[in-house]
């Protein structure tokens, strides 16, 4: 599955701008790190977004998005409805960060290798409870 890898670089006046939206909540959560990831997956595209911060409004629930285009230095902020706090169906997963995109977000995103890494640790776990409750006895040989 494709998966974006455009970054950007918050700009000190974008970062201000974000912070003077207002919050229904009292603790506002923000990205970590001035790098920015975009978050539009499925197929390559020139129009980028990546999560900011919680957004303004609790119904229906948004976040502030950074977006931009490739090849320019230009950002601007939107409030959005993201598709993951989306009402409806299970099966309304349209993008709601810009109408054209054809694709999901990230957090529709299933990662094999990390999905591969926890079942093995979650097997291993449960073949150290097995050991330990009364299992058969453990032997390097088994």
């Amino acid at each position: 599955m494709y998966r974006c890898i455009a970054q950007a670089v918050l700009s000190d006046e974008v970062r201000s701008a974000a912070a003077e939206i207002s919050s229904p909540v009292a603790r506002i959560e923000w990205a970590s790190g001035v790098t920015l990831q975009c978050k539009l997956e499925d197929v390559p595209h020139d129009h980028h977004a990546a999560f900011l911060r919680t957004g303004a409004s609790l119904e229906p629930c948004t976040d502030v998005y950074l977006c931009w285009f490739d090849g320019t230095a230009t950002q601007w902020l939107e409030d959005i409805e993201v598709c993951l706090k989306r009402k409806g169906t299970s099966t309304d997963t349209g993008c709601t960060i810009f109408r054209d995109h054809p694709g999901r977000c990230d957090w529709a995103y299933i990662d094999p290798p990390r999905l591969a890494v926890e079942a093995q640790a979650d097997q291993l776990e449960r073949d150290v409870r097995a050991l330990f409750q009364g299992g058969a006895p453990w032997s390097p040989n088994a």
